[in-house]
């Protein structure tokens, strides 16, 4: 289950990866039970990934510390593409410092974030709250395109 999130720290939708099924698209309504979300909707309620405007991708991000999306298969390339580039498990930069995502907190319905947990070197912890961090600058920096390759590392001997 991957809650995706907008700027204004919203949730507009889940992804949930089915075993079995290609990712689908909920939208909830979601309650928090035992320290697990559920809900009322049906399978026959989701949606395909392909339903949300490749655009739409843009605005958003997601925390997905196993880049599950790298290998999803019954996707179409363009939308794994898109919501591979909304994944903020990688280290950013915030106020001079390096960080990296250990979770997301959100509330009971699901249907918004409520803090970011995020580390600084091996021992300084940080919450970052509504206000605190713009999420979209959150997201990875773009993958080389052939228009702008990137040269090759050399390999050490």
């Amino acid at each position: 289950m991957f809650p995706f999130v907008d700027r204004r720290w919203r949730v507009p939708f889940v992804v949930v990866d089915l075993l079995g099924f290609p990712p689908r698209i909920l939208e909830g309504p979601f309650r928090l039970d035992n320290y697990r979300y559920r809900t009322t909707a049906r399978l026959s309620e989701l949606r395909p990934i392909e339903s949300v405007p490749l655009e739409e991708f843009g605005a958003l991000l997601h925390f997905d510390p196993w880049w599950v999306f790298r290998g999803v298969l019954g996707v179409q390339r363009e939308w794994v593409e898109a919501a591979f580039a909304t994944n903020v498990a990688h280290p950013f930069r915030h106020q001079g410092r390096t960080f990296k995502i250990q979770d997301l907190v959100f509330s009971s319905r699901l249907d918004r974030l409520l803090e970011i947990d995020a580390k600084s070197g091996l021992y300084r912890s940080a919450a970052f709250h509504p206000g605190d961090i713009d999420l979209i600058a959150l997201h990875p920096p773009p993958q080389a395109t052939p228009a702008a390759p990137i040269a090759r590392r050399a390999k050490a001997l």
